[in-house]
């Protein structure tokens, strides 16, 4: 199966943003596209705002945009058009009082000012109020309309950066007006079918479903499982469907409708949900924004911190939008960083030619299937002012411009590939839970960073071993998606439902291996705690009965993630596990719980004082693995302690058949069209690198952006990729 293109069958959409209110010049901006047609662009990206185009009830004026649209349309550039509607009129706010978000303690959140600048309008009006529901479908309607007998417009995007930030709403979020929650009981009813069976599953004993509502001031209760499913994953889905709807209904050439992300949530399954209320989703990047997390080992060189740039800010967050929105259907760069980070006084280092170079050839690598930049030109209000364009606020030239109309050029001589192609499904699966996600939020403290961290070390763990990773959510477990993969892992599963984990069961009983971490199912879905200590069916499964429980210090004097000692000695000194079995060499670091089991049908695979702490069981035609503590922390902290903590990983998965992709310490990813691949090469060390390479039976070897191939025979390539860099060849059979 391949990628159906979003604008034809040999374009790679190569766009970026000119345009959004206020706006201190248009004629610049218009003045602008033909330079940016000079260099490569095939696109251009418009944000249109409400607040700016229907300032009075029932009238339009889209003359601004109309024009950028036009304009592009005379120099064959395509527009990718995202509207604004957080943004929202004054006249809105004056008509519909009642439709601001409302936080528990019932204080409405009042922001009418009309600035996209911070955040877009977030989180603008409550979408299930009916009356600015209908108002806004009449302003959608009228917008394509308008605009969409334009035929250069490629696609709509429903939501800029999805989410109801920036709000102060805490963990219970939005929203609790009586709209919302009439909503809530409505959608309790459908999953429940009765009140006794909602009062038998919280533990809770209303008279009538009108007294039923989400917590107020405390989260580790059952109803809040339900009720951030329901704000995040059943309200925010339902309001990209609405808009997605009234666009396809007016839109009389029927263009492909998306929307896009932030930086994705690790661990979270609400994003499977939006990704699947448009045609194709996408995503925003910024890889100089954040740089490894604090609980890292320090970053002590530039090319360490290049190197987080490319396995987490580029290759994380596109795996993870890549499988949250699903095969054969297009992913962009939706939001892809051109210039310096700037955030009032913070203002960043300017992207080189290589940071652009080894970041759009990251998101190729896991599946981009168009770029979007942000911007041509420095942004020129407060908060984000010099930062973030390719250009800067005066001149046609900047070598940032330039690599990128370079590495642009060269895509676009494969553009057909790059439009179509997609990334082999993996052999390793890493399990999304948004129950189990909700759970960890409502635990005191930021527990959910931990558990947010610990996949993160997961997946940097397979990323440098050459191991590619799909991340797979609880809803296509439940449809059969197990079945593609040899191997899935549950990381932190402490909270577990014990249906969700029969089919984990099947899929061992199938063939397929199991992974899980300390304590699966310690507490079910809602928050009781099991009394085996294990999910319904854990002890079966893994072969082992649950000892003890502890807790391990870090190795280092300094705290980074461990709780304080309540009293001395609360906590286990930092430990070393001992590998058993086939693991016999190798040693694994605990940390933070240290879980002790007895086997019963298990061997045991890791042990502590001769007690077992992880163990492999065969069930049926597959084997489970239950490991006592949690093998992601470790991954990029204390990594001094962790020697063989990338060995232990390697060869326990190499008993469920996965074999890393790797040509010596070059990584390999790769992308699939019919009989042709690309193969992309990650150096992330900071030495230059030269291997050779098989490529018997291959046809015909391009190098995509120059000077990695330096020698070819029929059998093999001989090719070079300097220190923290990428390299992309395509191969024909």
């Amino acid at each position: 199966m391949s990628v159906q293109p979003i604008f034809g069958g040999g374009v790679f959409p190569f766009g970026t943003h000119v345009y959004r209110e206020p706006c201190l010049d248009l004629e610049a901006v218009l003045r602008d596209l033909p330079l940016l047609k000079s260099y490569g662009f095939n696109m251009i990206k418009i944000q249109e705002h409400w607040s700016a185009d229907e300032s009075r009830e029932g009238e339009y004026d889209f003359s601004r945009v109309e024009r950028l649209v036009r304009r592009a349309d005379e120099l064959d550039l395509g527009v990718y058009l995202g509207l604004t509607m957080e943004q929202a009129p004054a006249w809105v706010w004056r008509k519909f009082p009642d439709c601001h978000f409302v936080y528990s303690d019932g204080r409405r959140h009042n922001q009418p000012t009309q600035y996209t600048i911070p955040m877009d309008g977030k989180p603008g009006p409550c979408w299930d109020h009916p009356g600015l529901r209908e108002a806004a479908a009449r302003f959608i309607a009228e917008l394509a309309r308008t605009l969409g007998k334009y035929k250069n417009i490629w696609a709509w995007n429903t939501f800029q950066e999805i989410g109801y930030w920036p709000n102060t709403a805490g963990k219970l979020g939005f929203c609790y007006c009586p709209h919302t929650l009439a909503r809530f009981r409505e959608w309790l009813r459908e999953q429940y079918g009765s009140l006794d069976a909602l009062n038998a599953t919280w533990q809770i004993n209303y008279a009538t479903w009108d007294e039923v509502e989400p917590p107020r001031r405390e989260e580790p209760l059952a109803p809040f499982i339900d009720w951030r499913y329901f704000m995040d994953d059943v309200t925010m889905a339902r309001q990209l469907a609405f808009k997605t709807q009234v666009l396809r209904e007016n839109d009389p050439y029927k263009r492909p409708v998306f929307s896009h992300a932030d930086t994705p949530r690790v661990g979270s399954g609400a994003e499977w949900r939006w990704a699947r209320a448009g045609d194709f989703f996408g995503s925003s990047n910024y890889p100089k924004w954040n740089n490894g997390h604090p609980w890292d080992d320090p970053v002590r060189s530039e090319d360490a911190a290049l190197g987080n740039e490319i396995w987490e800010e580029m290759m994380l967050c596109t795996d993870l939008a890549r499988s949250n929105n699903g095969r054969d259907r297009a992913l962009w760069g939706a939001e892809f960083q051109g210039g310096p980070i700037s955030t009032s006084l913070h203002y960043g280092r300017v992207p080189t030619p290589k940071d652009l170079r080894v970041w759009m050839l990251a998101g190729l690598a896991c599946g981009m299937t168009g770029i979007s930049f942000w911007n041509h030109r420095v942004e020129r209000f407060w908060k984000e002012a010099n930062g973030f364009g390719l250009l800067d606020p005066i001149g046609d030239k900047s070598e940032r411009m330039e690599a990128v109309s370079r590495i642009g050029a060269a895509i676009q001589r494969h553009g057909e590939f790059f439009a179509r192609s997609q990334p082999p499904r993996a052999e390793v699966a890493l399990l999304v839970n948004e129950d189990t996600y909700h759970f960890f939020e409502a635990c005191n403290g930021d527990v959910i960073e931990h558990y947010r961290y610990n996949m993160r070390g997961w997946y940097a763990r397979l990323s440098r071993l050459g191991i590619p990773v799909d991340f797979l959510d609880a809803r296509e477990v439940a449809g059969g998606d197990l079945a593609h993969y040899k191997a899935v892992v549950l990381t932190m599963p402490l909270s577990l439902d014990g249906a969700y984990f029969a089919h984990l069961r099947s899929f061992v009983e199938a063939g397929g291996t199991l992974i899980a971490e300390a304590c699966p199912g310690r507490w079910d879905k809602y928050g009781w705690c099991t009394l085996t200590q294990l999910v319904d069916g854990g002890e079966e499964l893994f072969g082992a009965q649950h000892q003890e429980l502890v807790m391990i210090k870090e190795p280092g004097e300094r705290q980074r993630w461990m709780p304080y000692e309540r009293r001395y000695g609360e906590f286990d000194p930092p430990t070393a596990l001992a590998g058993g079995g086939p693991f016999a060499a190798l040693e694994l670091r605990a940390n933070f719980y240290l879980q002790t089991l007895l086997p019963t049908t298990a061997e045991a695979i890791l042990t502590r004082d001769d007690e077992a702490v992880g163990v492999m069981n065969r069930v049926g035609a597959g084997r489970s693995v239950l490991l006592g503590s949690f093998l992601g922390f470790s991954a990029l902290a204390y990594r001094e302690a962790d020697a063989d903590g990338d060995r232990f990983l390697e060869a326990l998965l190499a008993t469920a058949g996965v074999s890393p992709d790797r040509c010596g310490p070059l990584l390999r990813r790769r992308r699939v069209l019919d009989d042709r691949e690309a193969w992309f090469f990650i150096n992330l060390g900071a030495e230059r690198v030269i291997e050779t390479v098989d490529v018997a039976g291959y046809r015909k070897v391009t190098d995509l952006l120059g000077g990695c191939l330096t020698e070819q025979t029929d059998a093999e390539m001989t090719i070079s990729v300097d220190g923290t860099n990428l390299a992309c060849l395509l191969l024909s059979l």
